[in-house]
């Protein structure tokens, strides 16, 4: 659970900024799209929440170990941007 929280924060986040991105370019013509992602954004916050739900936050080196997960995850997220 406490891998479930770690990664669904880092995608949550990446929707985050894709969206705010779409809305500043133009909502209008993003609509369609716009809509996705949020459906999507808010499915993986609730895989973060019942992870979270689940006492994601009793593993032993919680904090540590969700850290070391965010940072490879935004790596991974970094590579496929670049790719």
């Amino acid at each position: 659970m406490a891998c479930t929280v770690a990664v669904e924060a880092v995608i949550g986040e990446h929707y985050n900024d894709q969206i705010r991105e779409l809305v500043a370019l133009d909502p209008d013509k993003y609509k369609d799209l716009l809509e996705t992602l949020t459906k999507f954004r808010d499915e993986e916050l609730e895989h973060h929440d019942t992870g979270l739900e689940h006492d994601a936050e009793k593993a032993p080196f919680y904090k540590a170990l969700t850290e070391v997960i965010k940072v490879g995850c935004k790596g991974a997220i970094w590579v496929a941007e670049k790719v």
